[in-house]
């Protein structure tokens, strides 16, 4: 058994679990098996508002991706469109753990590519699914 991935697990775990009982006070600690977390989360923040919602989705999300990742599958952020320009076209650097605009055209003040964190892919999906289900009722 790889260590490295039973600590992965217990900090996603955790990070959920907090997460959890910072928006939603009333929710008793996490006592199940680690693969039930996320229906614990849903579970109890499921009476909040939508905006608190997403936030936990996201987390929810981010980890998804961290997983992938971390299992070897960095071309999980392609799939995500570049939140400054749009495009199709980022990958995955791993030495600052961020995704990164191929796009040339799409530089910050700097001259620099655009890079993002996992966290703000994942808010940029959930709000996006958020909006199509809005648009959609």
């Amino acid at each position: 058994m790889n260590l490295s991935v039973v600590d992965r697990i217990r900090a996603a775990v955790h990070e959920v679990e907090h997460h959890t009982r910072t928006i939603a006070p009333e929710a008793d600690p996490f006592t199940g098996p680690a693969e039930r977390v996320y229906d614990y989360c849903r579970q109890h923040t499921a009476h909040l508002e939508a905006e608190q919602q997403n936030a936990s989705e996201a987390l929810i999300y981010k980890q998804g991706l961290e997983h992938a990742i971390a299992a070897g599958d960095t071309t999980v952020v392609r799939k995500h469109p570049c939140p400054q320009c749009g495009c199709l076209g980022l990958y995955w650097r791993a030495e600052s753990r961020r995704a990164v605009c191929v796009n040339h055209y799409c530089v910050d003040d700097n001259g620099l590519a655009h890079t993002w964190e996992l966290k703000r892919l994942a808010h940029e999906h959930v709000a996006q699914k958020s909006a199509v289900a809005r648009r959609a009722t």
